[in-house]
């Protein structure tokens, strides 16, 4: 079975529920701002690349940059770059 694409809408969610609701995913769907500087916390982003990788099977290291400066759009790009590569 195939994993689902990758979208901003569910990636937001994903943020969301990683952070208990503390960043709201109607916030930051259309940011550009960096997931930090929007108040997500590096647990948060620990516990959002473990989403991701259940969800898309993509392996997002904690030290990929996407994480951190590029804001959502950037990190939607990057998973589906990586869920494009099979890269687990």
């Amino acid at each position: 079975m195939n994993a689902p694409v990758p979208t901003r809408d569910r990636l937001a969610q994903l943020v969301e529920r990683a952070t208990d609701g503390q960043v709201a995913a109607v916030e930051i769907v259309d940011s550009a701002e960096p997931l930090a500087a929007l108040g997500v916390s590096s647990l948060s982003l620990l516990r959002l690349a473990d989403s991701l990788e259940t969800e898309y099977g993509v392996l997002i290291d904690l030290g990929d940059r996407a994480l951190y400066t590029e804001g959502l759009a950037g990190l939607t790009a990057r998973v589906r770059a990586l869920a494009a590569e099979g890269t687990p």
